[in-house]
């Protein structure tokens, strides 16, 4: 039987298909959990996740999403009470669309987690690293990390957001017209 040439070139150019990874042993898989537990406690993880709802519910995650837009920070000078009452009933209305996701995807993200870390660690690495995060300095790393991190990312934005301004304002009417171009609004001057 002869197998035509694109049958061929496709078979054998896709050989990661033919072999699924081995699954990580029970050893690997209890000292990836020990580290998750160590690095995200599920107790946390639901504690974040209950906040990140919360805000969305008070329309948080739409205004940040809206927060460049000069149109939006118009419309919400005009009635600031007004409005937000507006973005806290949309963000309800995301929160409980996309809240029974999220909230099933926790564990599935640690379980996934746990996952990553058996398949890139042996057993005694993840062992070491979770006595690392154990120990004081290792547990004010954890403490502080993200903190930290929304800091370094804070003087970034103020540093930054300027220009990224003026280069968004320089920009913006070119890609408008772009995108004008591809979709054409009704009424829309041409």
């Amino acid at each position: 039987m002869k197998f035509p040439a694109t049958i061929v070139a496709l078979l054998l150019a896709t050989p990661a298909l033919a072999q699924a990874p081995a699954a990580p042993s029970p050893e690997a898989v209890a000292a990836a959990t020990a580290l998750v537990d160590v690095l995200t406690p599920f107790e946390t993880a639901k504690a974040n996740l209950d906040a990140q709802l919360a805000a969305m519910r008070r329309g948080d995650a739409l205004r940040a999403a809206f927060a460049n837009n000069p149109q939006f920070r118009m419309e919400a000078a005009k009635n600031q009470p007004k409005f937000n009452n507006a973005l806290a009933r949309a963000g309800a209305m995301q929160a409980d669309a996309m809240g029974p996701v999220l909230q099933d995807m926790l564990p599935a993200a640690r379980t996934a987690t746990i996952d990553a870390y058996a398949r890139a660690f042996t057993p005694a690495e993840m062992a070491a690293i979770s006595a690392f995060y154990r120990t004081p300095a290792g547990a004010k790393l954890l403490k502080t990390q993200g903190p930290l991190l929304q800091q370094v990312n804070q003087a970034i934005q103020q540093r930054f957001a300027p220009r990224l301004r003026t280069a968004q304002q320089t920009v913006g009417p070119k890609v408008q017209a772009e995108l004008q171009a591809l979709f054409p609004l009704p009424g829309a001057k041409k």
